[in-house]
């Protein structure tokens, strides 16, 4: 349904990525369009992105759209939201989320967070992985649930004034709703 007719090359896709082509501004309305016409209420639309988000911010690659779905499960929300959320956690994204989540998890731990670029080898993971995933994943959970609510109480709104302002188009335009009968008949 959202496939391109032509496939585009690796490259074009990763600098559409990093600097859509249509600006930012346009690219952030096409999400908000998109978001907006996912089936369901204001609440389930809002409930399911932020439950996306918020599992983008956990250090666990592969499971983000599991622990979406099931934190939409349990908060009612729309599991198709969700899915989009996850996007928010991204090749563009990650290093940001992974440093931010890594530091707030040493500081809630009271761990020194490491200095200078570290060998990653099997060596390393496997007597030292605790160093990197405790903090991570503590700092995650903790991100996550700070940025739920701060998605949901932001993006309700929106998306309840954009179904709004839909419905009502659609019964004033006599291509989306319908057409005025004339009087007398």
């Amino acid at each position: 349904m959202f496939r391109r007719r032509e496939k585009r090359p690796f490259a074009e896709a990763v600098k559409q990525t990093l600097w859509p082509r249509m600006g930012w501004r346009r690219a952030g309305r096409y999400w908000m369009h998109r978001i907006g016409r996912v089936p369901g209420t204001p609440y389930g639309i809002s409930a399911g992105f932020a439950s996306g988000v918020a599992m983008a911010m956990t250090p666990f690659m592969g499971v983000h759209f599991p622990l979406s779905i099931g934190l939409a499960w349990l908060l009612r929300g729309s599991i198709a939201a969700s899915l989009l959320g996850t996007l928010f956690g991204n090749p563009v994204t990650w290093p940001f989320i992974w440093l931010a989540t890594y530091r707030l998890g040493c500081f809630v731990l009271h761990m020194h967070p490491g200095h200078g670029p570290m060998e990653l080898s099997w060596s390393v993971l496997r007597h030292s992985a605790w160093q990197v995933v405790a903090p991570m994943t503590v700092g995650g959970f903790l991100s996550a649930a700070l940025t739920w609510p701060l998605v949901f109480l932001v993006l309700r709104p929106l998306i309840a004034r954009y179904k709004h302002h839909r419905i009502a188009a659609s019964h004033h335009h006599p291509v989306l709703g319908h057409e005025p009968k004339p009087a007398g008949d």
